[in-house]
């Protein structure tokens, strides 16, 4: 494995401006909720329910962040988890299927849904915008068509079991997700993958021209992000021991939301999976603080979406200022 060069002070700075902005929001909003709801927020209870229940979106926002940090974007989240949910649920009660081997389908669907959408964008030179918005309407209709448009049920009560039993202090699917987060640090810090990755993202032309295989390394993050998304969706349908056609509608825009939050650039090369894990993080305590104020939901969504566009405005103000810098190093 190869460790990324080191930076220019001004570049450390932005990073380290990146990362404190979205600390220091998340912190405040804790804080505020554990005042406003009288120490309930910060309860060992809450902080449990409210990690279990946003694994899902934690995985899918740790998969699309290299994607966007490569200067691609996937609208297709929501869809490829319902698909592979919903194709897993239906093996398992209709056919049989063991369940393993069904949940090891659902993530091989994410997969193959990622590698589809990946060498649509590559081969076609389709922005990945287009060919994933394709792919949303693509999965989500075949989900519905195999579905018949009914929620898959059964007897999925064990299910929703596992993933409440405990593990060393902790459920299953958060154990997932920070395994997820801790590999998907290692792959964009410490590998010629990873930093390929930034390179794309900073200039797609120059990274080609420097020897690096671009489609090669696209196609590759599209399939790694897609089985993250058929994971999401079979960890969505053991927490619910039920899986909707329609499941996870918009989720695609909480985790690029996230990840924008957390640091990453939409134009591309920067970000990390630090940053969107504390982006994530600040969206459901958004959320949760919300529901035990009893304000209606849609508050959030507006909270959000203003915390979308103050992340882009400052990602612009620090690329000003770090630009500026380096135009001043190079004249001396």
């Amino acid at each position: 494995m190869a460790e990324r060069p080191a930076q220019p002070k001004h570049g450390q700075w932005q990073r380290f401006m990146q990362t404190v902005a979205p600390l220091t929001l998340l912190l405040g909003l804790l804080l505020l909720f554990q005042w406003q709801t009288k120490g309930l927020m910060l309860s060992a209870s809450n902080l449990s329910n409210v990690a279990y229940r946003n694994a899902p979106l934690a995985l899918v926002a740790i998969g699309i962040t290299p994607v966007i940090i490569a200067a691609h974007i996937d609208l297709s989240v929501g869809s490829v988890m319902a698909l592979g949910a919903v194709s897993a649920g239906l093996l398992f009660r209709d056919r049989g299927v063991p369940f393993e081997i069904a949940a090891l389908l659902s993530i091989i669907i994410g997969l193959i849904c990622g590698v589809v959408s990946g060498l649509i964008t590559t081969k076609t030179k389709m922005p990945s915008f287009v060919a994933t918005l394709a792919m949303m309407g693509f999965a989500r209709g075949l989900a519905l068509v195999i579905s018949k448009s009914q929620t898959v049920g059964g007897d999925f009560s064990f299910m929703a079991r596992w993933m409440n039993a405990p593990l060393m202090g902790l459920r299953p699917s958060l154990w997932l997700v920070l395994g997820t987060v801790v590999i998907a640090h290692v792959l964009l810090r410490y590998t010629t993958f990873g930093r390929a990755i930034y390179a794309i993202g900073a200039n797609d032309t120059a990274a080609h021209l420097s020897g690096i295989r671009t489609s090669r390394v696209v196609v590759t993050l599209f399939a790694l992000e897609g089985a993250l998304f058929g994971l999401a969706g079979l960890v969505n349908l053991m927490q619910n021991a039920s899986a909707e056609p329609t499941m996870a509608t918009g989720i695609e825009l909480d985790a690029i939301a996230a990840a924008v939050i957390g640091g990453a650039s939409l134009a591309g090369g920067q970000g990390s999976v630090g940053g969107t894990l504390i982006g994530v993080a600040i969206m459901a305590t958004l959320i949760n603080g919300c529901n035990l104020l009893n304000v209606p939901n849609e508050w959030s969504k507006v909270i959000v979406a203003i915390l979308i566009v103050l992340g882009v405005s400052y990602d612009r103000w620090l690329r000003t200022r770090t630009q500026a810098a380096a135009r001043q190093m190079a004249g001396q």
